[in-house]
């Protein structure tokens, strides 16, 4: 049986005093759509856009918003459609791209009910395959990404 909604609540707030963000993992509700993982708190925390993560397991998609947590913390500035080479190891890069705002309600419920009714912006971060490409490049061999390319 899941939390209540005002245990939940009270953990991601919690979550977002000591550590800066929270993350929420979604798994689909119907067969068709993929799972994901996202931030809650670095709005309120460094100022930047939430992040959502499709396609990979928990411990991976957590790993990966916790780096950005990490260089958020330190000052880094996510930028919507621009490589960024700061989250992945060697030289691979990743691309972030806002989320539409109508899809906001769908993809990021917890969080807009974490928000009220406070603005806040989300991206998704993309991942490139092991040639450097990314989903809307020809040839692109990683994970689907016809959900995300679709809310963005």
């Amino acid at each position: 049986m899941g939390e209540d909604l005002a245990t939940q609540n009270q953990r991601i707030s919690d979550n977002i005093r000591d550590y800066g963000w929270h993350c929420l993992h979604v798994f689909p509700a119907k067969e068709g759509q993929d799972k994901f993982s996202y931030s809650i708190g670095f709005g309120k925390s460094y100022g930047s856009p939430e992040v959502l993560i499709f396609g990979l397991e928990r411990e991976k998609a957590h790993a990966l918003l916790n780096e950005c947590a990490h260089l958020l913390k330190g000052g880094h500035i996510i930028v919507p459609g621009v490589e960024d080479g700061s989250v992945l190891a060697g030289d691979y890069k990743v691309v972030f791209k806002s989320v539409r705002p109508d899809r906001f309600g769908e993809y990021l419920g917890t969080a807009v009910r974490y928000y009220k009714d406070k603005p806040f912006s989300a991206v998704v971060m993309f991942l490139p395959d092991r040639q450097h490409r990314f989903p809307w490049h020809q040839g692109y061999d990683y994970i689907p990404a016809g959900e995300p390319l679709a809310i963005v």
